[in-house]
Parts: C-alpha cells; sequence; structure tokens
C-alpha cells in the first residue's frame, strides 16, 4: 500500500500570488535563481529551463542560498542551477525559467544577444572533505571572519581564513580567502558524522553537515587489526588511495614521534665506518654532541675551516682521508652546527649495504622557525634540474669512499662535492629527516652554487649561462643553455568558436614567437560563429596558418592531426584561452628542452585572479593526478621554493607544453582512444619518461590560463561520465606510478592539494631512485 500526503488546497492565483522568484543569468554558460512559497517554507518546486521556447533541462529547487538563508526563510535550500553547453549560451535567443508541470514564470525571461549583468553570487564561501582529516574551501574576500567548525551542531573548533584560493563559477572566475583544516585527531574512530560551518556572525557556508569518516593509520590498517585482513584487504586499500589521510604541516614534531622511519633491511652494515666531514666552525659542538648519540657506533669526523659559505681546504681534506679516515667506508658532508638525527649515519649505512648501485644518497632535511617551530624539507628523487638550480640535496649526503676520493681531488665546495657525485643512475634519496639544518645564509651560498653549476656544465660538455636568482628558503640559480636558434618551433593552438580568446591569445604569444622564429598554426574544431569565421579567415595575412579537423572535440585527436601537417624539430602544444604575460616565455622553454634528455618542458600558469593554476603536476593525489600549488598566489616561493627554480616533475600540462617532434613521434602520440580529453598530456609525459626523458617545469614562462573557458568543465553533468572513464584508464595503465611518483615525497599527503600536508601513514621510508615508470596497458575496450 502506498501513502501520499497533500498539502493545502489552494487557487492557482492564490497560489502564484504567495511565490517568490528569481532568475538570472551569470556567464555565459550558467542560470541560476531561486523558488520559495511563503505560505508553504517546507515545498520544494521544481523548475523548467527553456531556450527559445523548447524545453531543455530541469532541476528540483534544493540548492542554499545564503541571502534567504540570512533572511529567515525556511532553510534557504530554494536555489537551482543550471549548466548548458557552450554552443547554446552562443546560439539562445531567449531562454527562460518556468515551473514544471504548472508553467507559471520564475523570473523574467533573458535576451542572451544582450550581455550578462555583473554575476551576484548567492554562496559567501564553501567546505569539502578532502580525505581523512582534512577540509578544505573558501570565503568570499568581503567577509573578514573566522569560521566556527561544528560536529553534529556542537563547535569543536574556531579557524581563519588563510591565504588565498581561485574560486571559479560557470566561466567567471574570482579570489576567496583560502580556508583549509583538519580535525582533532580524535575524531579518527571510525564513526561517520557530519560537519558544519559557520561565520562567528552565524551565516553557514553549507546547506547540510558534509558526511566523513576517519580511521587511525587508515582503513586499510584497521581492517587488519579486526582481523578482516584477507577479505576486506583490497575495499580498504582502495579507499585509502582514493581518500587518503593527511596531518597539518605545523603537527610535525607529533607526527615524527608517531611515525618513527623503519628500516627496509635488516641486514645493514653496522660495522662500516662512516667519515663526517663538517665545513665551517660555527656550532660544531653541537654537531659532535649529535654524532655521539649515533645508533651507528664506528665513525670519525673532522671540521674543516670554511672560506666563504661552504668552501674548504682541499688539502685539508685529503689529510684526513689519508689518515683518521683511512678505514671509512663511505663519507657524510655537512655544514657545521648541522644536528644528525640519531639513526642517520645507520640509516646511510643501510642504503649503501642494500643497493650495490648506489654511489650517492641524500636525506630529507628540518629547518627552524620562529618560535622553536621546526618544519621538514621532504625531498624528491634525484632531480638533475633541481640540484643545478638550488643544490638541495647538498646539505646532508654521503657518498661511498671510492667516489669520494674521486671528488676531493678536484671539489672546493659542498656544492662541488654533491653535482660532482651526483650521477642520476646511481643516486638514491632516503625519505625521512636525517639532519636539522643551521641557518643558511642563502645569498652567499648563491655565489658557490653558480660556480658549481658552471663547473658541472663544463665536465659535460655543455654550453651554458649561470645566473643569480634572488634567493629564498635555499639558494638559487637560473640555467641558460644554449639553443640553436636554426631549430623552428611550431605552436599548435587547438580553437573552436570563442573568437575573442584566439585574438587575445595569439596577440600575446606573437611576439615570442616572434622573438624565437617560430610559427603559429592555428587548428579550428568545427568552428560555427560568423565572428569566429571571420577571424580565422584573416589570419593568413598575418602569415598565421590555419587548418581544420573535423567531427567531435577529441583533444588527442586533434593535436596528432596538426603534428602531421607540421615540418618544424620542435612542437608547442598551447590552448586557445592561454595568454603570455611577456614576450620571452618561449625562449625560456627552449632553454630548457636544449638539454638531449628533456623530453618536455612545462611552463607556470595562472588563474587571472593570480592564483596558481599549474606548478607541475603530481601523481596520486586521489589515486589521480593534480596541478600542484593552486593554493598559492603568484610571487610565493612555494614548499621549498619549488616555485622559484625549475624542476622536474613527472607530468606537465599541454595547455603550454614544449616538446621534440621526433619524441612525440617516437612515444606513439597522444592516446585518442584511452584519453581523447582528460589526461593525455599526462600519458604522454610518462610514455616520455619510460624513454629515460626529463620532463622539466619551469617558472620563468609564466602565462594566465582559464582552463576549459572554451569546452567547459568536466564538472559538468554531460561530462562526468567520459572523465570517469579516462580517469579509470590512467588508474589501470599507470596505477602502480601513481602510488610512487619519485618527484614527490611518500611522507607527504596525498589529498587534493600537493606540498600542502603529511602522509598519515607515511606510505614508505624505503630509500627511492629515479627510475623510469612502467605501464600496465589495458586492451582497447576494456
Amino acid at each position: 500500500m502506498s501513502t501520499m500526503t497533500m498539502g493545502k488546497q489552494r487557487s492557482p492565483e492564490a497560489e502564484y500570488a504567495s511565490l517568490q522568484t528569481q532568475f538570472s543569468r551569470y556567464d555565459r554558460t550558467t542560470f541560476s535563481g531561486f523558488v520559495y512559497d511563503r505560505a508553504d517554507l517546507g515545498r520544494r518546486y521544481t523548475v523548467e529551463l527553456l531556450v527559445d521556447g523548447e524545453p531543455y533541462m530541469s532541476s528540483l529547487c534544493d540548492e542554499f542560498v545564503t541571502e534567504l538563508a540570512d533572511a529567515g526563510i525556511g532553510d534557504g535550500r530554494f536555489g537551482f542551477t543550471f549548466n548548458v553547453q557552450d554552443e547554446v549560451g552562443s546560439n539562445a535567443t531567449i531562454v527562460e525559467a518556468r515551473l514544471a508541470n504548472i508553467g507559471s514564470p520564475v523570473g523574467a525571461p533573458i535576451r542572451c544577444d544582450v550581455a550578462a549583468a555583473q554575476a551576484r553570487w548567492h554562496r559567501i564561501g564553501d567546505i569539502e572533505w578532502v580525505g581523512g582529516l582534512r577540509f578544505e574551501g573558501w570565503l568570499s574576500k568581503d567577509i573578514d571572519e573566522d569560521i566556527e567548525i561544528l560536529i553534529a551542531q556542537r563547535p569543536v573548533m574556531t579557524v581563519r581564513p588563510t591565504g588565498w584560493t581561485n574560486v571559479a563559477r560557470g566561466a567567471e572566475f574570482g579570489v576567496g580567502r583560502r580556508i583549509d583544516f583538519h580535525l582533532p585527531e580524535h575524531f579518527a574512530d571510525g564513526r561517520m558524522r557530519g560537519l558544519s560551518a559557520r561565520t562567528i556572525s552565524g551565516r553557514y557556508l553549507v546547506s547540510e553537515p558534509i558526511a566523513f569518516v576517519a580511521f587511525d593509520r587508515g582503513l586499510e590498517q584497521t581492517l587488519a587489526d579486526l582481523g578482516r585482513w584477507d577479505s576486506e584487504r583490497l575495499r580498504g586499500q582502495l579507499f585509502d588511495r582514493v581518500l587518503p589521510a593527511t596531518m597539518p604541516l605545523h603537527a610535525y614534531r607529533s607526527w615524527k614521534e608517531r611515525f618513527p622511519p623503519t628500516p627496509e633491511s635488516e641486514h645493514a652494515d653496522i660495522a662500516s665506518e662512516a667519515a663526517v666531514v663538517l665545513i665551517g666552525d660555527a656550532r660544531v659542538d653541537e654537531s659532535i654532541e649529535s654524532l655521539e648519540a649515533q645508533s651507528h657506533a664506528a665513525w670519525s669526523a673532522v671540521c674543516l675551516p670554511a672560506r666563504g659559505f661552504s668552501q674548504f681546504e682541499p688539502q685539508a681534506a685529503r689529510e684526513f682521508v689519508d689518515g683518521d679516515a683511512a678505514n671509512s667506508a663511505f663519507f657524510v658532508f655537512c655544514l657545521s652546527g648541522t644536528i644528525l638525527a640519531e639513526d642517520a649515519l645507520r640509516r646511510f649505512a643501510d642504503v649503501f649495504a642494500s643497493e650495490a648501485g648506489c654511489d650517492l644518497v641524500y636525506g630529507d632535511v628540518e629547518v627552524s622557525a620562529g618560535g622553536g617551530a621546526v618544519w621538514p624539507l621532504a625531498f624528491s628523487a634525484f632531480d638533475l634540474e633541481r640540484a643545478l638550480e638550488q643544490g638541495y640535496g647538498a646539505y646532508c649526503f654521503a657518498v661511498r669512499r671510492e667516489r669520494a676520493l674521486q671528488a676531493l681531488r678536484s671539489a672546493t665546495s659542498l656544492y662541488d662535492i654533491f653535482l660532482s657525485c651526483a650521477d642520476p643512475d646511481r643516486t638514491y634519496h632516503l625519505p625521512g629527516s636525517v639532519a636539522a639544518l643551521p641557518r643558511i645564509d642563502a645569498s652567499a651560498a648563491t655565489a658557490e652554487l653558480a660556480a658549481a653549476s658552471k663547473a658541472w656544465f663544463a665536465r659535460a660538455g655543455a654550453e651554458a649561462s649561470v645566473e643569480p636568482r634572488k634567493a629564498g628558503l635555499l639558494p638559487a640559480v637560473q640555467v641558460k643553455r644554449t639553443v640553436d636558434w636554426n631549430e623552428r618551433t611550431t605552436i599548435i593552438i587547438p580553437t573552436r568558436n570563442r573568437a575573442e580568446l584566439l585574438k587575445r591569445c595569439i596577440e600575446t604569444v606573437t611576439p615570442a614567437a616572434n622573438e624565437t622564429n617560430a610559427r603559429i598554426l592555428v587548428v579550428d574544431n568545427n568552428s560555427t560563429e560568423p565572428e569566429a569565421l571571420n577571424y580565422l579567415e584573416s589570419l593568413s595575412a598575418e602569415e598565421i596558418d590555419v587548418i581544420s579537423v573535423e567531427g567531435p572535440f577529441n583533444f588527442a585527436f586533434i593535436n596528432n592531426a596538426a603534428v602531421d601537417c607540421v615540418d618544424t624539430d620542435n612542437i608547442c602544444f598551447l590552448n586557445n584561452d592561454v595568454a603570455a604575460l611577456d614576450d620571452s616565455w618561449l625562449a625560456e622553454m627552449l632553454w630548457r628542452l636544449a638539454a638531449p634528455d628533456v623530453g618536455a618542458v612545462g611552463a607556470k600558469l595562472l588563474w587571472p585572479s593570480s592564483v596558481v593554476q599549474h606548478g607541475g603536476v603530481v601523481l596520486g593525489a586521489n589515486f589521480s593526478a593534480a596541478h600542484a600549488f593552486n593554493d598559492r598566489m603568484d610571487g610565493d616561493p612555494g614548499y621549498g621554493d619549488l616555485l622559484q627554480v625549475a624542476h622536474e616533475c613527472s607530468a606537465v600540462t599541454a595547455a603550454c607544453l614544449l616538446m621534440r617532434k621526433c619524441d612525440f613521434l617516437a612515444v606513439g602520440r597522444m592516446d585518442e582512444i584511452r584519453f581523447p580529453i582528460s589526461f593525455n598530456d599526462i600519458d604522454l609525459c610518462l610514455k616520455l619518461r619510460q624513454l629515460g626523458k626529463r620532463i622539466v617545469f619551469t617558472p620563468d614562462a609564466k602565462l594566465v590560463h582559464l582552463e576549459s573557458a572554451s569546452r567547459g568543465r568536466d564538472s559538468e553533468p554531460d561530462r562526468k561520465a567520459r572523465f570517469k572513464r579516462e580517469l579509470s584508464m590512467l588508474r589501470a595503465k599507470w596505477g602502480e606510478v601513481l602510488l610512487d611518483d619519485p618527484y614527490y615525497s611518500p611522507l607527504l599527503g596525498l589529498d587534493s592539494t600537493p606540498f600542502s600536508s603529511l602522509a598519515w601513514p607515511p606510505r614508505s621510508w624505503k630509500p627511492r631512485a629515479n627510475l623510469p615508470p612502467v605501464p600496465t596497458a589495458p586492451p582497447i575496450g576494456m
């Protein structure tokens, strides 16, 4: 038997008279509004969208509308939003909203040939659960209030929005105050809960509690502890990968106590003797005290007087080698004042005993801040570009005796030893802090780093200039390799309609193309707008080639077809919604590509709000991939100064990607079947790395990107299924690689914002070499 609840019967005139409605256009493709009945605030209506008189889609009015909630109108959940296809927003004349099955108008019809009014945002902010006990969101930049966090409607903490983040609604972009917090650890007890958030003045950021659940040490380990390991292990494992738990970086001290490094080998050569070389004469006693506390008993040490920052007298070093260190198996190099972790020498010895192919191993380090706070610098596996520009691993590293003796014949500084010994194939990274660093005078160290980098290029027989950069936490230089300007580059720009985007793109990138003798190729994919067609026709007068690729939008297919028409040495994939900020971006990318082992170069991309949109790609975030540093504003140095220096990463976005045509063909082009729209650039970069090529991100090539402005966003309903399929393909083909990105520390969190949290628990303490990735390609159709 079924039951039905009937509302109060009223005449149509009375019913219509009590309705309050609004209908607005927010941007090219987004329409929004609200409907509520003053006489029956518990009632929800369904609204139908009509385009030029024809029904297009419908929506239940249950979105949260802040202004209604603030006015005390029910629970405020009377809103609706429609996202139409770009072609509809471009070609429609009249768009209107009506109550479904009733026909009453909602607001006034909207003329699409008239510019949309300034958007008025209903929501003052938003918060989402990103896994574990971490939540992220935004608050309107106009609201200067703390946020009260409630669990089961009981206040548990207050957070202050810090920094800035990009906020998008449709195709509109703005800046919001960034909200980022972790709940206290006692909420990680496996119980499902609901979280609410409101400003101190009482305005709610979310329409209903956000459901979350967190487990101490993850669901996989929880199931193991409950004795349900065999039957549920994979389920728990997948949960932890998709929704990884993290801890905030400022909780590093307690995290370190809870997760001490675990030895990967039980056969460490504890009997081998370590020779420790301290450079400088500051705080030597503190360094010696840390050596006396070592769990590795056999060691000798010398303190070499420093000239400048880390330069030393070679003769004094050789006397130590032939004297007290005559029986040493490996050498450890660091600055005086360095406080070595109690297990540092033992862990170095363990690596040399277990990894026969390792000549040099460097570890993570800690740096101090005001108030006694300690912060971790968790490094990647060996990154040659970052080593040349930052010398990042040179502050506490160990070298086998034979290799160290070779280096000490000519090396005269800490950076010199590190770069001369660091063979990419025989260099390992040891996750976990091996030392706390003394204060580094980065400005003074920059000159020594520049000299060491120049010496490296001289030994390699390569021509390059090395120029000092503004130092940050660590010293920094900029490398500019010599480029063969006889090699030509083609900038490939796919486009469909949106003439204003393409025109802006071409106008801003043409100066860089002229400076580098590059050509521009526009690839038109089914443009229909008269303005776009007229503009494309006019480009021939500017000596810009235009080709047509018919068919539905398939980013990989379009670019593959374009490369077939290119006869230049290099190709630069560039989205039509990108605009250059200066004339030197392409030259900077070519300086990086001049290294024969570099397979692709990516640029620093910004939102129009000046929030970083792309700072390289990190693999593994939510068992997918994420752009790094999109929680930072332009000018922020980034974690470990990574936004100040060029460095390697596993992938870069094809929104602006430079590579050689021969390499593109060698890896089989972009995958049109598995990755037609999303992840084709990640797949392309990983295939390049599979061939032994390096992928380099440079912050010195800086452009603005309106990501997905021309084709819409993957979160829209008609694109979700396709995006999910391509994500499944990425996990199927590169799943093992996603779990262990060599350029991202296993000690850092894998939720949606890379380089901003600590993994809970750490994924691995195993020493890491930078090895080519190995795919597992699923058959076509699977």
